[in-house]
């Protein structure tokens, strides 16, 4: 019954189920107030005040944030929107013997994670086996939290119960490190986005701090580097559609990876002092001073994989470029030899850029394959554009009351308190 009433949702809102689903804009579409500011104790609330509205916890990643918001959501759809709803992390989170919130949770899964969007996700992962990149994989595209995936994935009958206990002892960051070729991103909670040749041109939805992962072929015996031009990039294309498959399979450490062991409970902080944490770079893992973009990104990563794996690489811009050189006083057996000319890099080996957003915004990112020991132009580029949202951090209670509210004034008090609900800090 919850399921199948966020499905109507959806559909009566006319959200397009093979996308990420806007929960936040869905709400405010929806004629409820939204706020976001610490809560006590809190993930979230709704409260029937007003029109009715939803508060959210800024002491919380995105996906949680997410989530939370979806099922304060499924408070108001299901009980009718007379009666408020108080959560903590036990509520929403985790497993719980009270049937409202059990409903809750299921309307939370099912609207953010409808059936086409999973199966969308999965088919460009083109697996039939689900490891923990594909469960993390949906997580990132969906827009909430590894462990909310794979157990959506299990409602949907993708996954065993016993896969989902295997799947839920892996910890997320370790996935992001596999991605990264190793290197964990460089704020915890931010997510990475692997990107190949395929994606040339084409347009990322990310947030700030996120990271794209750029996994280009190269071989260096060739002289031919790919490296990003100090100069700014010119006009940039315009992005295609649909996005091409995920090719996150051909990353090192993403097969096989280990399945983490249960280990001892973990000391509980306040989710404050945990988010803080994970907000900031680590101090082993400081960026590069290598600002890109405007400075507008910053390269955090730059390794060279030897994979023994020979590619060719052609481009009819190369052609087109050649031929736009040469003019119309050109002999025509020079434009006839370039228009037959098979112009091929070999590659035996990959160039792994790992590039972290940092301010919103588009921005364009551009990186060239020249000879490195010469002053010949550029003989490949590759451009992809990322559409950085800024993170909702926070918006006053005065945004949503008169001031004469009593349950505002008891919001405000909450301001001040330091958040006292526990986080696990793995999650």
């Amino acid at each position: 019954m919850a399921a199948s009433s966020a499905n109507r949702l959806l559909t009566e809102a006319g959200v397009d189920q093979t996308r990420q689903v806007d929960v936040f804009g869905l709400i405010e579409g929806l004629g409820l107030w939204l706020a976001f500011f610490p809560l006590d104790g809190l993930l979230g609330a709704y409260l029937p005040e007003g029109t009715g509205g939803i508060l959210i916890t800024t002491e919380r990643s995105t996906p949680i944030q997410r989530y939370t918001a979806a099922h304060e959501l499924g408070h108001w759809r299901l009980d009718g929107g007379h009666d408020a709803a108080l959560d903590t992390e036990s509520d929403v989170l985790g497993r719980t013997e009270i049937e409202r919130e059990t409903l809750a949770q299921v309307f939370a899964g099912a609207l953010l994670m409808p059936p086409p969007l999973v199966h969308s996700i999965l088919s460009r992962r083109n697996t039939t086996s689900l490891d923990p990149v594909d469960v993390y994989t949906v997580a990132r595209e969906a827009g909430v939290s590894y462990e909310a995936a794979a157990r959506q994935l299990y409602h949907l009958e993708r996954i065993t119960q016993h896969e989902l206990r295997d799947l839920l002892k892996v910890q997320p960051l370790r996935v992001k490190q596999a991605i990264g070729a190793g290197r964990r991103p460089v704020v915890g909670i931010a997510d990475v986005w692997p990107v190949d040749m395929a994606w040339r041109d084409q347009q990322l939805n990310v947030r700030t701090d996120d990271e794209i992962i750029i996994s280009l072929p190269e071989d260096r015996s060739t002289g031919y580097r790919w490296s990003i031009p100090s100069a700014s990039p010119g006009p940039r294309r315009s992005a295609t559609q649909p996005p091409p498959p995920f090719a996150d399979n051909e990353f090192p450490g993403w097969t096989g990876l280990a399945m983490a062991e249960p280990e001892a409970e973990l000391l509980r902080k306040p989710p404050s002092q945990a988010v803080d944490r994970a907000r900031q770079p680590s101090p082993t893992e400081k960026p590069e001073p290598l600002p890109i973009a405007g400075g507008r990104a910053t390269v955090v990563g730059d390794i060279y994989i030897a994979d023994n794996s020979p590619q060719v690489m052609t481009n009819a811009a190369i052609r087109s470029r050649r031929l736009a050189r040469l003019g119309a006083s050109e002999a025509q057996e020079a434009v006839q030899q370039v228009r037959n000319e098979k112009i091929v890099v070999g590659a035996v080996g990959r160039r792994v850029f790992g590039i972290r957003l940092e301010k919103p915004g588009k921005t364009d990112l551009r990186l060239v394959l020249r000879n490195e020991y010469g002053d010949s132009d550029p003989v490949d580029e590759y451009r992809i554009t990322a559409a950085v949202e800024a993170r909702r951090e926070a918006f006053t209670i005065d945004q949503i009351s008169d001031g004469d509210d009593a349950w505002a004034d008891v919001a405000r008090d909450r301001q001040g308190t330091a958040a006292a609900a526990s986080v696990d800090e793995h999650r």
